[in-house]
Order: structure tokens, then C-alpha cells, then sequence
């Protein structure tokens, strides 16, 4: 299991974690792969990165996973990666399912209908460092950039119509009132299904819903009486469960309420100082694949040097970090993929699209963890250069349609002549 609770329980899931068949093709051209051949003479654990490894360490090419699907039940399938890095493609029996550049968020590939039998997944990974195929991975760092299948790896076996995200926001923690956005989508319109949303398992919204098309999004507004607000002094949580149909999905969520005032940052009203640290997740051994161990480990150092603050620098953390956050009241500052990027950069329209993408991955994969109460981006950027302030003002405006709930921020390395500050909520 990836996470710190069980997100699905009407819904079969399949965790592919284990050692898969590996190949690595140093020099190959990643676009003509798989038609380049691959030979499977090695094995590699999945999580993992394979360049942590002792035959693969410093190495760069296209690092292919292999292993073998056996469904016994048909119907309609999805693989989930949590990481990726830096681009990937996933090919199901010779067909490419889907690809991806961006390797510290979700991604989905759509597998269709697979009928019983044995079924041959191929994943590639292509740590190269190549702007035009990974804009946002770049020859230049403060953090080395491992390749792999860094983070969890699920097969989903989808009931239509199936939840394709859950999104809650707190609209007032005084009155504990919360907003759900549920994505749905289906093989075939399905007219109307029932919905049913709990909260701690105890039922607080039962009714039967029109589902018109193939896709479609319901929006509820809900109180949660009896609910208990998430502060860092009292980091509480609940439970609320969706089912649509046949399907489910549940997310831990706190109520609480993050604005800026003045000089002050608000949590439900009051005032709070941060105290922390930055954060990279990165381990000579493991790469970005960081166990469970080193996660619980870096939460009670922070806990014993008697912080309440972590930024996540560079890039979007682990879920499973932002779990143990959420339950230790430890506050964090979640970050955009970037460092240092130049003006040219953020002129560039194939850049905007990739960070743009980024926001979004980051957004919906750590929107629902109370502990995240600031977005960042764009870390150390040309914010000095009136030429960069476009570039700025455009993701910034993006990451704000996205959530307006959270202040965002962004670290200057140009304080006496930055030409973006008043863009941004919090200024580091």
C-alpha cells in the first residue's frame, strides 16, 4: 500500500511493487524504442532508482522495466505511477498506454479492456538530462537527478462509472463546512448511479445522481458537525469516503483554513510562526525511492528539533510524507519542480506548458493533505529580470486558479531588485 490508508475498497487494486526484468539501453534513441531491442538480463526493485544501484550508479540512458500482467478477471484496467523520472512511456503488449515527463508526480495510463491471460507490461525510464523531451530537468542542480520508478505503482480495475479524483476544500472551518469535487467518468453514459459520501463512516450525504455523457464532475458543499479543526498543535483528522455507483475512493482531509494578513500567516485565525527546514528527497542508496523508514525517520528529527515547518525543495514530496505531516502537525511548504530557471526560460512557451503541468500534478495529488498550507514555485528564479515577470505572473495566476484557498510563495535570491514580489503571498 502506498499510502498511510486504504484509499479504495469497492475498487480491485493491485499493488506492482516487487523486482521487475530490467534493461538498460545507454545511448538509445527514446523515441525509437521498443523497436530497438531490449535484452531483460538484469532485475531491478520497483519502487527503485535504478541509477542508485551499484552496476548503474552515475549512469544515463533508457532504463527499461519489464513483468508480466496475469488477469483473471476481464474488464477495464488503469495503471497509476506515483514517480517517474524523467520521462517515461508505458506500452502494454506492444501498444504505448501513455507517456510522461515530470518525475514527482501521478500519472495514469489507460489500459482498456484486457481480457484473462497473461498480459506483458513494458515501462521505460529516461533519465537523460534533455530540455526538449523534460523541460523541467535541467544540466543544472542542487539536488542529483536519479532515474527510475521512483515512487508506488498500482493496477486498477475500474467498475463504470469509476471516480476518476476527489478534491475537498474547507469553505469555513468555524462551520465546518467543506466542498467536494468528484470527477467521474464511464465506459458507456450511465444515466444516473448512487452516491453516497461518509465521514468517519457515518453517512452524511445519501442520493441518487445524474451522470449524462462520459465524463462529468459533481460538486457538493457539506457540513461536517462534530468535525475537529487540523492546527500543528492539534493535527486532527477524518476520513471521508465517496462511493459513486460501484466504485470508492476516500481521502484523509482537516479542516482548517490558511490566510495571510499583514505580516502574519493565519491558521483558523491565529497566528503562526514557522520554524524549519528544506527538504530534498534523495539517498545515496535508494535515489528518490526513499523507504518508509527514512520517511518515518525524517519526521521525528524534525519533531525532535521541536519544528512545525518543512519546504519541499525542489519539487512535490512523497504522499506518503505529506501523510506523516498531516498527522504530526508538521506544516509544509509544497514546490513546483524547478531551480533556478532564466528568463529565456520562462519565455518559453514549450517551459510554461511543462510547469504548467507540474502545478496542475502537484495540485491534485497534494491538495487534500491539511498539512500543505503554501504552493511554491519557480525557486531562485530571474524574478530581478523584467523580462521573467510574464513567466511569473502567468504560472503564478494558474497555481491561483487551481486553488485559491492557499497562499502562494516563491524563494527570491534577488531581494534588492526583484520585480515580482508583489505577485506572491509569502516571500522567501
Amino acid at each position: 500500500m502506498t499510502r498511510r490508508f486504504e484509499q479504495h475498497v469497492a475498487r480491485p487494486v493491485r499493488d506492482l511493487a516487487g523486482v521487475w526484468d530490467f534493461a538498460f539501453l545507454e545511448g538509445a534513441e527514446a523515441d525509437r524504442w521498443p523497436r530497438t531491442p531490449a535484452r531483460f538480463g538484469d532485475r531491478m526493485a520497483v519502487p527503485g532508482c535504478f541509477d542508485a544501484t551499484p552496476a548503474y550508479a552515475g549512469r544515463r540512458g533508457l532504463g527499461v522495466y519489464r513483468r508480466t500482467l496475469a488477469i483473471s478477471e476481464p474488464g477495464h484496467y488503469r495503471l497509476y505511477i506515483d514517480g517517474l523520472h524523467h520521462r517515461g512511456q508505458v506500452f502494454l503488449k506492444g501498444l504505448r498506454a501513455a507517456e510522461h515527463a515530470g518525475g514527482f508526480t501521478r500519472f495514469a495510463a489507460d489500459l482498456g479492456r484486457l481480457e484473462a491471460g497473461e498480459h506483458e507490461l513494458l515501462v521505460s525510464a529516461d533519465n537523460r538530462l534533455d530540455a526538449k523531451r523534460s523541460p523541467l530537468h535541467l544540466d543544472y542542480f542542487d539536488w542529483y537527478h536519479y532515474g527510475g520508478i521512483s515512487r508506488g505503482i498500482e493496477l486498477h480495475r475500474l467498475r463504470s462509472p469509476w471516480i476518476d479524483s476527489l478534491r475537498v476544500d474547507t469553505l469555513s472551518a468555524a462551520r465546518r463546512r467543506v466542498r467536494l469535487r468528484i470527477a467521474w467518468r464511464a465506459d458507456r453514459p450511465p444515466g444516473r448511479a448512487p452516491l453516497e459520501v461518509a465521514c468517519d463512516g457515518a453517512v452524511v450525504l445519501s442520493e441518487p445522481v445524474a451522470l449524462p455523457g462520459a465524463r462529468g464532475v459533481i460538486e457538493r458543499v457539506l457540513t461536517l458537525r462534530g468535525a475537529r479543526l487540523w492546527s500543528p498543535d492539534a493535527p486532527n483528522l477524518h476520513r471521508l469516503r465517496v462511493r459513486l455507483g460501484d466504485d470508492d475512493l476516500a481521502e484523509r482531509i482537516g479542516l482548517r483554513e490558511v490566510r495571510t494578513r499583514g505580516r502574519a500567516l493565519l491558521i483558523n485565525g491565529k497566528p503562526v510562526t514557522l520554524l524549519g527546514f528544506n527538504r530534498h528527497e534523495g539517498h545515496p542508496q535508494f535515489g528518490h525511492a526513499l523507504p518508509w523508514p527514512l520517511l518515518v525517520a525524517d519526521v521525528q528529527l524534525l519533531q525532535d528539533l521541536g519544528v512545525n515547518f518543512v519546504r519541499g525543495s525542489h519539487y512535490p514530496q512523497d504522499p506518503r510524507f505529506l501523510d506523516l505531516c498531516d498527522e504530526a502537525g508538521i506544516c509544509v511548504w509544497s514546490e513546483a519542480t524547478g531551480w533556478q530557471h532564466t528568463a529565456g526560460q520562462l519565455n518559453d512557451p514549450r517551459f510554461i506548458r511543462a510547469q504548467k503541468l507540474n502545478l496542475e500534478e502537484m495540485v491534485a495529488q497534494s491538495a487534500s493533505h491539511p498539512s500543505v498550507i503554501l504552493w511554491g514555485l519557480l525557486n531562485e528564479s530571474a524574478s530581478h529580470d523584467p523580462r521573467a515577470r510574464r513567466g511569473y505572473k502567468t504560472l503564478i495566476g494558474h497555481l491561483r486558479a487551481l486553488d485559491p484557498g492557499r497562499p502562494v510563495a516563491y524563494a527570491c535570491n534577488h531581494p534588492w531588485d526583484d520585480r515580482c514580489l508583489d505577485l506572491a503571498d509569502v516571500v522567501g
